[in-house]
């Protein structure tokens, strides 16, 4: 399995602060949000268009976790 994730720093009029969309073969995959402030980041998982749902190599899916919350706190500090 290829390593295709994505993510979109985005400011959502559903949100207050700044959210990491991300996206797996430009499929949307889950929202980290920073309501409840960045040290209690919430994520929230979509299921998947056309599968039942999705698997992905843990590691591969922590780090791409990883790099969004890098990516929002990044975006804290402009």
């Amino acid at each position: 399995m290829k390593n295709d994730f994505k993510i979109i720093i985005s400011s959502d009029l559903d949100y207050e602060d700044l959210c990491a969309e991300i996206y797996f073969d430009n499929q949307f995959v889950a929202i980290l949000t920073q309501e409840k402030g960045f040290e209690n980041l919430l994520i929230e998982i979509y299921p998947p268009e056309n599968k039942k749902s999705w698997l992905f190599k843990f590691s591969e899916f922590e780090n791409i976790l990883k790099k969004a919350k890098e990516k929002l706190w990044e975006m804290q500090k402009k």
